[in-house]
């Protein structure tokens, strides 16, 4: 009997949801209503992914129901899947093209993909039908900021502060604006307004604050954030922005005085603690900094939020024991959420694990597509791995999830100048700027940028304003020492690297660059005095042996030079730069293999620095050991596929060893994609096409080559063969013959003299 009550009970779950179907088919509107209820009931739990089938049960219903695609559009941004949410949202436009919250939506998700014209005509669209819409307007205004056209988005917050005349956030908008245009008047009163609209306006305070600094009227900067204080005494971030003007002016008392009365105000606070602890990790005082999260932590005992700042703070100085013990405390505690699974990620990649790092963090990304830091440390693992495609990739999908994100644009500009494009840099520093005119950061990235592309001069008045912001800060002074130093103001750069120095006297960092900057000016002996001079006081400092090496080497004393970084080597058996650096010694001296041996040491602690390896492959291949070049230039492209240099040599070794000339075709064609520019790339990829017959194509590649190097008597012998191949013989004879006197490699020239006898 029990078990024909389990059969009714199954048979009735099968027979009931078809009754209910029979039963919505005679209805199809009432069906498609009900999906879209269920998935509407669903997106206000949280619960997108079922939503969404809901939605496209309605659509299975009705292909035509734009409510359903809109719906559907807001799930699958919900679950950050783009591309399904621009599809859904286009549909919805494309069947009802007055659907303006959709139309606003798609702008918005243009304006995240940074596809800014398309933002502006969907912003566009939405006025001439509702001329006075308040969002439109906004969109608009953002869109017409990433085109640049600071003028016509003036326009577009000016109608916003109108229409919302209460609203301070379009006049500090209208602000900064104003300060890209470097019209200082109307941005502080823009500020002003924005004071005056609403006092208790946090923000508004801080900017103004900002502002002056940002004009260096300091008293001014103080004025406005006792007054924010005043009107706002729980402000924590105007209390925090006064210490640190007074910090960086050296009034280490009265900064102390301001934090201490933010305590008094809001006593017992953990918010308070992580404040003030975020002030002291800013300025690296780590001490102090950890001393107020602790402090926090008896207001608020296994608060998650200060253990969470507590490991940023070991992760980011590299104190990988501590890291791993509160690591391992966090993941039990609290091992589903995204913070410490992220720390956890970032902590292999301080481990020296960024494989493991990277697949780690791959999972904790598909939990939680909608975490902006997930996929920024995802990034941050791929770049540590050598795949920067990978790492750009997900730097612009933090963005998606978080538009106008800072650290994600910090670092595109980042990876944009270690790539060598400036103009994409400064297209990301200059967006940060105007959103962060008073980050001394994001000023020298821009003043990279700029010196990187030749404008030393605009990038001094950058690196100016950023010493204004952070005038102890020994890097700003730094960067302004190269910059001097590029623009040839030698006393001037001399005076910043000493204040640097004075700043920081243990800024190895600073040496070197003092140190080459002596070197650049003939005054070698005066670098390896002011070197010799830290190494003896600092006898412990592993990279002050590094630097002193590296002056000897320049000195051709590979002895002394050899010493020193065997003597770096033994206080940190970790130092790569040591490793490398005694390669180059024995390089010089000839011994290839001891030179290789000491690679292999810095690629035992780095296995995927891939241009490392490639440099050993490359003496392997100079050596003619070609199944050692290979396996090196394998484990070059297994870290990065994308290095040309690694491309192009293993297509030379396909070349050579008559593999298949397809695969090394395809090889070479990438490395000419990836470095345009190089000779020897182009060679490489002319002389693939000149085994394959393609005489045609190889021709100008290797005129190409032969007019960048004249000197290169390869590239005139395989210019000369090729030529002789297409029937071009007197040209063919003057190449191989001029190659012949510039002393070709011996089978090389066997070859050209047999080429010049068939000739005749």
């Amino acid at each position: 009997m029990q078990d024909a009550k389990k059969q009714i009970t199954v048979a009735m779950a099968l027979i009931c949801p078809i009754l209910l179907l029979s039963c919505c088919a005679k209805d199809p509107q009432k069906a498609k209503a009900k999906y879209l209820a269920a998935g509407q009931s669903y997106m206000k739990n949280g619960e997108y992914g079922d939503a969404a089938i809901e939605f496209r049960n309605a659509l299975r219903l009705d292909p035509r129901f734009v409510d359903a695609y809109y719906q559907l559009a807001r799930a699958d941004l919900a679950q950050n899947d783009w591309d399904a949410a621009y599809a859904s949202l286009e549909k919805a436009i494309d069947l009802d093209p007055t659907r303006l919250d959709a139309r606003l939506d798609l702008g918005r998700l243009y304006l995240a993909a940074r596809q800014f014209d398309r933002a502006e005509d969907e912003a566009n669209d939405i006025l001439k039908q509702v001329p006075n819409d308040v969002a439109a307007y906004q969109l608009l205004g953002a869109a017409l900021i990433g085109q640049q056209k600071p003028e016509l988005a003036l326009a577009a917050f000016a109608k916003v502060a109108q229409l919302r005349p209460n609203d301070p956030s379009a006049s500090v908008n209208m602000a900064l604006v104003e300060i890209s245009l470097r019209r200082y008047p109307e941005a502080e009163q823009h500020l002003k307004t924005a004071i005056s609209v609403d006092s208790s306006s946090i923000q508004a305070y801080a900017d103004l604050a900002n502002f002056y600094r940002l004009q260096n009227r300091v008293p001014d900067a103080l004025q406005v954030l006792r007054d924010g204080v005043s009107k706002n005494p729980e402000g924590m971030t105007l209390y925090v922005d006064w210490a640190t003007i007074l910090a960086s002016q050296d009034k280490t008392a009265e900064a102390v005085a301001v934090l201490d009365a933010l305590r008094k105000a809001v006593p017992n606070s953990a918010d308070v603690a992580s404040a003030i602890g975020d002030f002291y990790f800013q300025r690296k005082e780590t001490d102090q900094a950890l001393a107020e999260y602790r402090r926090g932590l008896s207001a608020a005992p296994k608060n998650l939020g200060i253990e969470n700042r507590m490991q940023d703070l070991y992760l980011s100085t590299h104190q990988t024991q501590p890291a791993t013990d509160l690591d391992r405390e966090l993941m039990k505690d609290a091992p589903k959420d995204i913070t410490v699974r992220v720390n956890h990620g970032r902590l292999l990649m301080l481990q020296g694990n960024p494989h493991e790092a990277t697949m780690y963090l791959q999972k904790v990304v598909a939990d939680a597509a909608d975490s902006a830091p997930a996929r920024y440390y995802l990034a941050m693992a791929f770049w540590q791995n050598g795949e920067m495609s990978q790492a750009q990739s997900n730097l612009m999908d933090a963005l998606k999830v978080s538009p106008g994100s800072p650290i994600a644009l910090q670092e595109l500009a980042r990876l944009s100048l270690e790539q060598g494009n400036a103009p994409d840099a400064k297209i990301y520093a200059e967006e940060l700027i105007r959103s962060f005119p008073a980050d001394p950061a994001d000023r020298q990235l821009l003043a990279e940028a700029l010196a990187r592309e030749g404008q030393f001069q605009p990038a001094e008045e950058q690196i100016l304003i950023a010493r204004q912001f952070a005038p102890n800060d020994p890097m700003i002074h730094l960067d302004l020492a190269q910059i001097y130093s590029a623009e040839r103001k030698w006393p001037e750069a001399q005076r910043e690297f000493d204040t640097a120095l004075e700043l920081d006297p243990h800024n190895t960092t600073v040496l070197g660059q003092l140190a080459d900057s002596l070197t650049a000016r003939k005054q070698l002996p005066l670098a390896l005095a002011r070197v010799q001079q830290y190494v003896t006081a600092n006898p412990n400092d592993a990279n002050g042996h590094v630097i002193l090496g590296a002056l000897d080497f320049e000195s051709q004393n590979y002895n002394s030079a050899q010493g020193q970084f065997e003597q770096a080597i033994q206080l940190d058996p970790n130092q790569i730069q040591a490793y490398l650096r005694l390669g180059k010694v024995y390089e010089a001296q000839g011994q290839t293999d001891l030179a290789i041996a000491h690679y292999q040491k810095a690629l035992d602690l780095q296995p995927r620095l891939a241009p490392l390896a490639t440099m050993v492959g490359n003496l392997y291949l100079n050596k003619g050991d070609s199944v050692r070049a290979r396996k090196y230039f394998a484990q070059a492209l297994d870290a990065d596929p994308n290095l040309a240099v690694a491309n192009a040599n293993m297509a030379w070794l396909d070349v050579k060893e008559g593999r298949n000339l397809d695969v090394a075709l395809g090889m070479a064609q990438k490395a000419k994609s990836l470095m345009p520019e190089s000779p020897s790339i182009s060679d490489t990829l002319a002389w693939v096409m000149y085994k394959k017959g393609d005489y045609t194509g190889a021709t100008p590649l290797l005129q190409e080559c032969v007019h960048k190097s004249p000197d290169s008597a390869e590239f005139r012998y395989h210019l000369g063969m090729t030529l002789m191949a297409a029937g071009h013989k007197a040209e063919a004879k003057e190449q191989l013959q001029t190659a012949l006197r510039m002393k070709l490699e011996s089978s090389d020239a066997q070859q050209a003299q047999q080429a010049l006898a068939q000739a005749r």
